[in-house]
């Protein structure tokens, strides 16, 4: 089968391309390469250079390769740089996401398998109740009022239902034409579920494609996962942030000398070390995650949503304590205030993945932190320092 990977040449990404063409299948990328690495793309996969904004371009690639089936891991990531300038998220996350769906209607590609995150829960209120999260939280969860935290719109601060409201009139106002993209109420409760413009976009495009399944028949899988960290264990593809953004990578970062000290945000929680507990996962369980999927949706036609975690929590010092043991160095740390909006507990219940798909994560916390400091530390300027072979990629 011919897959499509947009923003395969990303972190998660090229550990998923690498996965797939392991696998036999035959793999095109599409990668704009504005946070992506040329380098990190397998060398038997094919490169096409192009944002999804760009319907044109897009549709040549499709005209190209006439692909069987598409990965979409293209999006913007930041939760606080979505609140900052959430139309960005908006465009990106979502009308680029719709350009997408809108192509693949055209061509009749009928089988999409969709990045989204383990922020499309929000924070949860009970947690002794929904904690570890399941996939059905997104459907019995109906709150009134917007979750939203505060964020800024056109340079105006803004909070809660006001804010999610200024982001549905943008959304209104991009498709004017398009009676089918409009939401229903259900659809607009869900929305008020996630604490962040980046949330919402992910959960966007989740409702997005049920349209698209009801509409044009066009099936999908949208993949819910938790904290990632970690590294191809061969070493040579990885996470390349200009500035790290997950908690292993900052502690990495410190320990290389990028980063002068790793803030502990809040040691007054209610967990046995005292600080946050999180579900982290290895990039390459991910990776089968996504195959496994797509497997699953090719051989039973129907769309469907899993979480994909180790359905094990781990604090803020536990994981700060396996990036010193992978590194055999100290992290430099200091406590800081609790950050707004920060759940004690986000752990995932992956059950239902292993039921349907037979998937269940390999890596631990050692393997991810073992792996990481593998990669970070060889390649301590990301893939700045990496010699491209030039007849590595088949354009």
């Amino acid at each position: 089968m011919k897959i499509l990977v947009t923003g395969g040449a990303g972190y998660i990404g090229s550990i998923t391309v690498r996965e797939l063409v392991k696998q036999k299948y035959d793999v095109v990328v599409l990668d704009s390469l504005e946070s992506g690495n040329r380098e990190a793309v397998d060398p038997e996969a094919k490169l096409e250079v192009c944002d999804l904004k760009d319907e044109k371009a897009v549709t040549k690639v499709f005209d190209k390769y006439n692909p069987d089936a598409v990965i979409d891991f293209a999006a913007y990531l930041a939760v606080g740089e979505s609140m900052e300038d959430p139309e960005k998220y908006l465009q990106n996350n979502v009308v680029n996401f719709v350009n997408l769906l809108d192509i693949m209607t055209e061509k009749k590609c009928k089988y999409i398998i969709k990045s989204s995150t383990a922020a499309t829960y929000g924070n949860p209120l009970d947690e002794k109740k929904d904690i570890p999260l399941k996939e059905e939280y997104l459907e019995d969860y109906k709150p009134e009022k917007s979750c939203l935290l505060s964020g800024e719109w056109n340079g105006r601060e803004t909070e809660g239902e006001n804010f999610l409201q200024m982001f549905l009139d943008r959304y209104i106002e991009i498709f004017p034409k398009r009676p089918e993209l409009k939401l229903a109420e259900d659809e607009i409760t869900k929305l008020r579920i996630p604490t962040s413009i980046y949330g919402i976009t992910k959960l966007l495009d989740e409702i997005l494609m049920r349209k698209y399944d009801e509409l044009h028949e066009i099936k999908s899988i949208a993949l819910r996962y938790f904290n990632v960290c970690g590294a191809d264990p061969s070493g040579e593809i990885g996470e390349a942030k200009p500035k790290a953004t997950t908690l292993m990578s900052v502690a990495i970062d410190q320990i290389l000398g990028k980063v002068k000290i790793v803030n502990i945000l809040g040691r007054d929680y209610p967990t046995p070390d005292g600080t946050g507990i999180r579900d982290y996962i290895h990039p390459c369980d991910l990776a089968i995650g996504h195959l496994d999927a797509l497997e699953y949706l090719i051989e039973n036609n129907k769309s469907d949503a899993f979480n994909l975690g180790t359905g094990k929590g781990s604090s803020v010092l536990e994981v700060i304590d396996a990036v010193e043991r992978a590194s055999k160095k100290k992290v430099k740390t200091a406590d800081a205030p609790r950050r707004n909006g920060d759940p004690v507990l986000s752990i995932a219940d992956p059950s239902k993945a292993g039921k349907v798909l037979n998937w269940k994560a390999k890596y631990n916390l050692t393997d991810m932190a073992e792996t990481a400091w593998k990669w970070h530390s060889s390649h301590p300027n990301g893939y700045v320092n990496f010699k491209l072979q030039e007849t590595r990629y088949k354009q």
